[in-house]
């Protein structure tokens, strides 16, 4: 027992140190969280479409290839009138336990963990995950046009968040913990890894990078794709046919592939505005209570899905379909039809307050793009094939609507195992990425950079918080105990803090800090002193040190606070991030002022 209360202390103390070896054991336990959180909600959702979409209406949608999609899928006779039934079934019962228990996870559930990195300190409730999961199970199974990557990018982004409050660490490595789940959901329930990784870096902005999140990234990312990928035995998410010839030969086809990606990158801007547009208006509905708003969104997909079925769930078959080469299944006119019919069925479904991911509806509309592309130019260009237009499409559509081209790119070469289209697929998603606008994106969380974002704001105040010394910022009242103090006492005062430690006073010289931690639960506190627990080496700085260069020691710190010490070890105060905000803003005043005065 002792042996494991060690080991438990030492835990903690790591993981709140600044070492990067903490971030080995945290993004394991994120991926690992990742891995059966996907397989959690990817047989949920196999369950609920048995028992409704199946159950009810007879229709069996076509799976990829790893699910074990197979070739010359037929479309059985199912009962037509029973779809919007079971859809706006799952819509009743999605908008209950959503807003029943927690409205922060309707919609798409990335673009809510993207919010709460920017604005909330990546803060996420613990109930959040969960809800999440079992909502989006019951949209998709019930036929619902959504994906799977937001649910379980928030679930692992839920954990990442959980285990820094329970190990109380900073707000920045909070951060970072929650964006690491991000890339080891998508890159788990994807079983594309390294493009998860890489996403978790890049779909925070429009054009920029969360660079200090790879590292953690790339292991809980490893780590949650082994997992799930296992009973798949590793294989892709879709199968390519062997004898389709995928390459690069002939440069007349990059004419080709800037068309491609011109076509997805317009496409994106439609999908976007038709999003938000549909989202727009299930908002303006305040007559219509939120509970009942998914349902309102199910049945108008329930009617499309009537007269067309494949509008209905993932829609990964489909485009399993496509690369087995079965255009009998899904001519050229019904392309074009159903490349409309997706987007309207996806902004129906989750813009109404629906449960579900935009990912993977964005790659399937990409890829019915492609497909209809791919039939038109082969008589013209026969050295493409529908396969190689149809994966070029569906990755630059997405790659240019989420505003992350590159990490996009790796994930459609890992999803297709068509590493011989990295030149195409470079180019079109480039292309697509710039088409579609640097304000049109899927994600409407997304900042433009580091420096848009609130997490960074102060970091890229550098020079005005460079002239700000700590002594003209510094909190000169604070609570203290002495060394002799009791265990007790120190607790009663560490609650009138607000915070998790006291500063530990030897007359006007800093002895050390005690943490609510330091606290052991099975002595007895009111005769137990404070010097015999106490951190007699605390984490201080200099009153001449500037504003940044605390700024920089706060984010790593979890107490949320500084000791300002001189010479001697003689205590001046503590500073804080309100401190520092509230030195920074009268440094602007007085700034604007003399500017005002010239």
């Amino acid at each position: 027992m002792q042996e494991g209360r060690v080991l438990l202390e030492r835990l903690r103390k790591l993981l709140l140190s600044r070492s990067t070896a903490k971030w080995v054991i945290v993004g394991i336990f994120i991926g690992i969280i990742a891995g059966f959180g996907a397989l959690a909600l990817y047989f949920s959702i196999k369950l609920v479409t048995e028992y409704m979409l199946v159950g009810l209406t007879g229709f069996t949608p076509p799976v990829s290839g790893a699910s074990g999609g197979v070739p010359n899928y037929v479309i059985g006779h199912f009962r037509m009138f029973l779809i919007p039934v079971s859809l706006v079934l799952g819509g009743l019962i999605s908008g209950f336990i959503v807003y029943r228990f927690a409205p922060e996870a309707e919609g798409h559930g990335t673009d809510a963990a993207i919010k709460a990195f920017h604005e909330n300190n990546g803060k996420i409730r613990r109930r959040i995950p969960i809800v999440k999961m079992v909502a989006s199970a019951v949209t998709i199974g019930s036929g619902g046009s959504a994906g799977r990557e937001g649910p379980t990018a928030q679930i692992a982004a839920g954990f990442g968040s959980f285990v820094a409050d329970t190990f109380k660490m900073s707000d920045h490595d909070r951060r970072i913990a929650m964006a690491a789940g991000i890339g080891a959901g998508i890159g788990s329930i994807f079983m594309a890894p390294l493009g998860g990784a890489l996403l978790s870096t890049e779909i925070l902005y429009r054009h920029d990078f969360e660079v200090e999140a790879l590292i953690p990234s790339i292991i809980a990312s490893v780590v949650g794709y082994s997992i799930f990928a296992y009973p798949f035995h590793y294989v892709p998410l879709f199968t390519i046919p062997q004898g389709t010839l995928l390459g690069f030969s002939h440069p007349e086809g990059l004419l080709v592939y800037t068309a491609v990606g011109i076509l997805a990158g317009l496409g994106g801007i439609l999908y976007v505005k038709v999003f938000y547009g549909i989202q727009k208006l299930f908002s303006r509905m305040k007559r219509v209570s939120k509970y009942f708003r998914p349902a309102i969104g199910a049945l108008v997909v329930g009617i499309i899905a009537m007269f067309f079925p494949e509008v209905l769930g993932l829609g990964y078959g489909w485009v399993q379909q496509i690369f087995y080469n079965n255009l009998v299944l899904l001519p050229l006119y019904l392309l074009i039809i159903l490349f409309f019919l997706k987007i309207v069925a996806t902004s129906f479904t989750i813009g109404s307050g629906g449960s579900g991911g935009v990912f993977a509806p964005g790659i399937v509309t990409g890829a019915f793009l492609g497909a209809a592309i791919g039939i038109v130019i082969h008589p013209f260009f026969p050295f493409l094939n529908v396969t190689e237009i149809t994966i070029v499409s569906m990755i630059a559509f997405f790659g240019g609507v989420s505003k992350a081209p590159i990490s996009v790119l790796i994930m459609g070469t890992e999803m297709t195992g068509g590493f011989a289209l990295f030149l195409p697929l470079m180019l079109s998603t480039t292309v697509a990425y710039f088409v579609s606008g640097m304000k049109n994106s899927i994600y409407s969380a997304q900042v433009d950079d580091r420096s848009s974002s609130p997490a960074h704001k102060l970091e890229y105040d550098r020079p005005i918080m460079d002239d700000i010394l700590v002594k003209d910022a510094v909190k000169t009242n604070y609570l203290s105990v002495s060394p002799e103090s009791t265990l007790k006492e120190a607790a009663e005062v560490i609650k009138k803090t607000l915070t998790n430690s006291v500063m530990v006073k030897d007359g006007s010289k800093l002895a050390g800090l005690l943490s609510i931690e330091d606290i052991p639960k099975d002595v007895d506190q009111s005769t137990s002193l404070v010097k015999d627990y106490m951190n007699t080496d605390p984490m201080t700085i200099s009153p001449e040190e500037n504003i940044h260069n605390a700024l920089d020691i706060l984010t790593k710190v979890p107490n949320g606070k500084l000791i300002v010490t001189g010479d001697g070890g003689v205590v001046i105060g503590t500073i804080g991030f309100s401190e520092i905000a509230d030195a920074y803003n009268r440094e602007i005043r007085r700034l604007k002022k003399l500017k005002a005065s010239q």
